[in-house]
């Protein structure tokens, strides 16, 4: 076995036969280097099959599931996240079964890894298009990555991937990827206060206030970042708010925030005439009415999904502070969009 280090990545090629006493070596050689890997800053390690002789799998391989357990036992030991990658892809699956109950990861390759292990070590806006036959396991890994502040795009299916793929519109794919978490360890879904159904389906709301609002205005609409924390009061005090409450499969409150230039800008966009400057009554209607829009959008895909989801009526604000008290202070995922290249803002909380 050979290693390096790239990008505070342990990379450790297993470039023999997969063996329990080979397993073994692998485990005390890197509990070994402990103290050195705190020194050197090493955010993960992986072990890479790339050049590792294997047969296809018939049924199962035990010598796999030993590296499996070894691994398992190596994270809690060094306290490191540890990952397996570079397998060939009739192996993946059988691999995701055995390191299910585990904190053992899977990752197609060192550019996956990169994108959990060391984020900082890329740009900050990646765009990163995902499938996964089991849309379960593609939700948690977008859910992941969202968090991270990637921007995040579904393949429906294989064909799609493929498509999507081939349009080299894309900074990354991701597929045949599983990271698997252990089971006693809080969850940040869990430390947000938001539920996991919530987090795995941001980019939901994230994409259909793009794609809705590049559709009725016809001007250019992005997602310039996101962070968690709470409703940010550091935006400017011109504003026009929306909010509408959901419940059902998941539950929530999403808020559409818009300074008041640039809902007059969209405004006109969508309406395709003037509006007088001074009419907050009919700016104000024009943003609840963008929030609706947003909002039955994500509905049609939260039904297309199988989850029934109920938007109430929205609710308006032209006061940051009256917005703000409907927040109970709560944190959730704030968004930085543009619209037209300025700046407009949505906040996604439980």
């Amino acid at each position: 076995m050979t290693n390096t280090i790239q990008h505070s990545i342990l990379i450790f090629n297993y470039n023999e036969a997969v063996l329990e006493s080979r397993n073994s070596v692998l485990y005390n050689t890197i509990v070994g280097q402990q103290a050195s890997l705190k020194e050197k800053g090493i955010k993960g390690i992986l072990v890479s099959l790339k050049d590792t002789p294997y047969a296809p799998l018939v049924k199962e391989d035990p010598n796999l599931a030993n590296l499996v357990k070894q691994l398992e036992k190596l994270s809690h030991t060094i306290d490191l996240p540890v990952a397996i990658g570079d397998y060939k892809r009739d192996t993946f699956t059988y691999l995701k079964k055995l390191s299910s109950d585990t904190s053992v990861k899977l990752f197609q390759n060192i550019n996956t890894a990169l994108l959990f292990f060391n984020p900082s070590a890329l740009k900050k806006e990646l765009a990163v298009l995902i499938y996964d036959e089991d849309k379960e396991n593609a939700d948690k890994i977008a859910s992941e990555l969202v968090k991270l502040g990637y921007s995040i795009v579904h393949a429906q299916n294989a064909e799609d991937f493929k498509l999507k793929a081939s349009a080299k519109k894309y900074d990354m794919t991701i597929t045949h990827t599983a990271i698997n978490q252990a089971k006693n360890k809080p969850s940040a879904t869990q430390s947000l206060g938001l539920s996991k159904q919530l987090i795995i389906n941001l980019p939901v709301f994230i994409d259909t206030a793009v794609n809705s609002l590049v559709t009725i205005t016809g001007l250019e609409a992005q997602k310039i970042k996101h962070e968690i924390r709470p409703f940010n009061e550091k935006i400017p005090s011109q504003v026009i708010i929306a909010a509408m409450k959901f419940k059902g499969d998941i539950s929530g409150a999403f808020f559409l925030i818009f300074p008041r230039e640039l809902a007059l800008i969209a405004l006109e966009a969508m309406l395709g005439e003037s509006l007088e400057a001074e009419d907050t009554a009919a700016i104000v209607d024009g943003v609840a009415e963008l929030c609706n829009i947003i909002t039955g959008s994500a509905k049609v895909i939260f039904s297309n999904k199988k989850l029934k989801v109920l938007f109430e009526l929205p609710k308006t604000y032209l006061s940051l502070q009256v917005a703000l008290s409907d927040t109970l202070g709560s944190n959730g995922v704030w968004i930085d969009m543009q619209l037209d290249e300025k700046p407009f803002y949505m906040f996604v909380t439980k």
